[in-house]
């Protein structure tokens, strides 16, 4: 039926997962560090200056930037034919 080849499919997946992860650990065993990142790229990353801050607008504060006001908010094109509706 249907339900025993589900429960079939679902046993032979858990049987797989469970021997990967038997076999993880006597992978680790062997080669603790990273193929990836090596000893050297940690110290270099530490020693890295951060990156310098975004550039700060004073839209927030209705200042112009750039030439213009940056802080508009929502300013609908044609505020005449705008209307919000309550209907149900």
């Amino acid at each position: 039926t249907a339900r025993a080849n589900r429960k079939a499919v679902r046993q032979a997946k858990q049987a797989a997962r469970l021997a990967t992860l038997k076999q993880l650990p006597q992978e680790e065993e062997e080669d603790t560090s990273s193929p990836y990142i090596s000893e050297e790229e940690h110290i270099e990353m530490e020693e890295a200056n951060p990156p310098p801050p975004p550039r700060r607008t004073l839209g927030d504060y209705e200042q112009r930037n750039d030439g213009e006001i940056a802080n508009l908010g929502f300013q609908p094109a044609n505020p005449v034919a705008f209307d919000i509706k309550n209907t149900v």
